[in-house]
């Protein structure tokens, strides 16, 4: 049953589930029947049963209707302990062949997500290398170039990355270098992919940096900050790529207000007038801290220019720090929102043909 089945498995760092969502939704609209496979992932939240469970695989298993199991879907989940698994390896292996073999049922393609650490449970006899050869899966590394001071660093970690899994007796299949910011768009194209090409691997896709592929929207604000909505709850779809915070004059704050694209402007509730100016630059929300209930003028203008105004108990600062927090997260809601910019990306800079090949 499995040979019938494409099994891809994206292995790397960052970015990897938003680029798992914008393939899955490729696939599905070209008539492929498609599944999601984590088989270990970090435990990250608690259900309400008390089970633990990564909320990458809950965001991806509803923002994309998929009918398995949570179970299936991450059937080994780690929350302290890796050694404490070190006699129970056979009884692992059975779990993610059984789990993946549910999964893989009546699919044409299930694209598999790794553990972010690539060299988990190797102390134990059981590496990610002998993970894809079980799956027999395409093994395809995600490079993200933004994080990086030196961006020809990627390239080391790659060949880092495929000594270890040709030393497990397997291998690398291709890249996918991600996130490349414009300043290294250049180099990416002339000096890193084809040193990629020269180690034998293929390069599937060259991503560049799209904030709004990886920003929240208001919904997933209200949400981590438990807001209260005080205006335009219909626009809480609207993307946050920025975070600025108000607290100069008014006339001083307009020209940064202006370079802001996509803002979350923060201030604080009596500060009508600076708010009245950041409402007039339409930003995608205004946050009002420490629980100040605005002047009756600020909800007027903000349903004459449509962006949401939030409540929120918290001082500035905390507010500004569970926002960067946000920032990390993905959702359904913000998945959704992102969809045409998502299924554009890949159709343009990912070779998803080849990836089925």
């Amino acid at each position: 049953m499995w040979k019938l089945v494409k099994t891809i498995f994206l292995i790397g760092e960052r970015g990897k589930s938003v680029l798992i969502y914008g393939l899955l939704r490729k696939f599905s609209s070209e008539g492929l029947r498609v599944g999601y496979f984590k088989p270990i992932s970090k435990a990250r939240y608690k259900l309400p049963s008390m089970t633990y469970i990564d909320p990458d695989v809950i965001t991806l298993k509803q923002a994309l209707n998929l009918e398995d199991s949570l179970e299936d879907m991450n059937p080994i989940i780690i929350t302290r302990s890796i050694l404490n698994f070190k006699n129970n390896i056979e009884s692992l292996k059975k779990r993610i062949e059984e789990a993946y073999s549910r999964i893989a049922s009546g699919k044409d393609v299930v694209l598999a997500e790794s553990y972010p650490n690539l060299e988990v449970m190797t102390s134990i006899g059981f590496p990610l290398p002998q993970l894809t050869k079980m799956l027999n899966a395409k093994t395809v590394f995600v490079l993200n170039v933004k994080e990086r001071d030196v961006v020809d660093e990627v390239v080391d970690k790659l060949i880092l990355y495929n000594c270890y899994f040709e030393y497990h007796g397997a291998k690398i299949d291709g890249v996918i270098v991600n996130n490349v910011p414009i300043y290294y768009s250049e180099r990416v194209e002339d000096v890193i992919v084809p040193e990629i090409e020269r180690l034998g691997l293929k390069v599937y896709g060259v991503i560049r940096e799209k904030a709004r592929l990886t920003a929240p929207t208001v919904s997933d604000i209200v949400e981590a900050l438990n807001a209260e909505i005080l205006e335009n709850k219909d626009k809480l779809n609207n993307i946050v790529e920025d975070i600025l915070i108000g607290a100069m004059a008014p006339t001083a704050a307009l020209r940064w207000l202006r370079r802001a694209i996509n803002a979350a402007i923060v201030t604080g509730g009596d500060r009508t007038d600076l708010i009245i100016t950041a409402l007039e630059t339409k930003p995608s929300v205004v946050i009002l801290t420490g629980g100040l209930y605005p002047d009756i003028s600020v909800l007027v203008k903000a349903r004459e220019t449509g962006t949401p105004i939030l409540l929120v108990p918290y001082d500035t600062y905390t507010t500004v720090e569970k926002l960067r927090e946000v920032q990390s997260i993905i959702t359904p809601s913000s998945l959704k929102a992102k969809e045409t910019d998502i299924l554009e990306t890949i159709e343009k800079e990912v070779k998803w043909k080849e990836l089925l090949q």
